[in-house]
């Protein structure tokens, strides 16, 4: 086993729990806005796949954050023959960015794990999320003082999986990939993004998938990080 000194979580779906965060703001938000008119499970799932899309689309650079924000609920809506102006769409998208983040919940496991791990390794975050946002997340959910650096891709220019980031994360941290373990729950931007890069990755897989390489850890809950480390 190698002796890992430094430790990279990515932070939305590893950490903080960002699809339960998510719908609870948006069933929320269906209150807010009145929309009792429209069943708000027909919507979520469609909103899923939509959201799915449009941030696999701003890893690839051929989406930009503006239209992100806005994109992920327009298409939903439009599948569901919902109408709107603009105005109540940008003021939606804005809702959605100002609440979500408040939410505390984070994935099981999360808040133990880092404090099993607190003074034994470095802990980083590596995360695409929007960076006037993810520190709000992290102080309201408990786990911004587990870690050191809060690595954003808007700070670095490009986005996971790109091996950039994973070499702007080593010089900032002063770590090597030799010692250097990264953590996460995305297939591509996480543990791709770390293994061509050369660095020793652990595949959170919540659903059962197939994959055409193996990671070199692959874990159920955060707290099997434990026999590893």
């Amino acid at each position: 086993m190698k002796a890992y000194k430094h430790l990279f979580f990515d932070l939305d779906g590893t950490l903080w729990d960002i699809h339960g965060n998510a719908k609870m703001t948006l069933q929320q938000m269906f209150v807010q806005f009145e929309l009792q008119h429209v069943s708000f499970e027909d919507f979520h799932a469609i909103y899923l796949h939509h959201n799915e899309r449009v941030w696999a689309m701003y890893r690839q650079g051929t989406m930009n954050k503006e239209e992100l924000r806005t994109a992920r609920f327009s298409r939903s809506f439009d599948e569901l023959g919902v109408s709107y102006t603009a105005d109540w769409m940008e003021q939606f998208a804005q809702a959605f960015v100002d609440q979500c983040p408040r939410q505390p919940h984070v994935i099981p496991g999360a808040i133990e794990l880092l404090r099993y791990l607190q003074g034994r390794y470095s802990m980083h975050i590596i995360t695409n999320g929007f960076k006037e946002i993810q520190g709000i997340k992290m102080e309201g959910s408990g786990l911004a003082p587990f870690f050191m650096h809060n690595i954003n891709s808007e700070d670095v220019g490009v986005r996971k999986p790109h091996p950039q980031i994973f070499e702007y994360a080593l010089q900032l941290t002063g770590a090597v990939k030799e010692e250097s373990l990264m953590i996460g729950d995305d297939w591509e931007a996480d543990i791709l993004g770390a293994r061509n890069f050369g660095m020793d990755q652990v595949f959170l897989q919540f659903n059962t998938q197939r994959h055409n390489v193996k990671p070199t850890f692959t874990i159920q809950h955060l707290l099997e990080l434990k026999n590893i480390l």
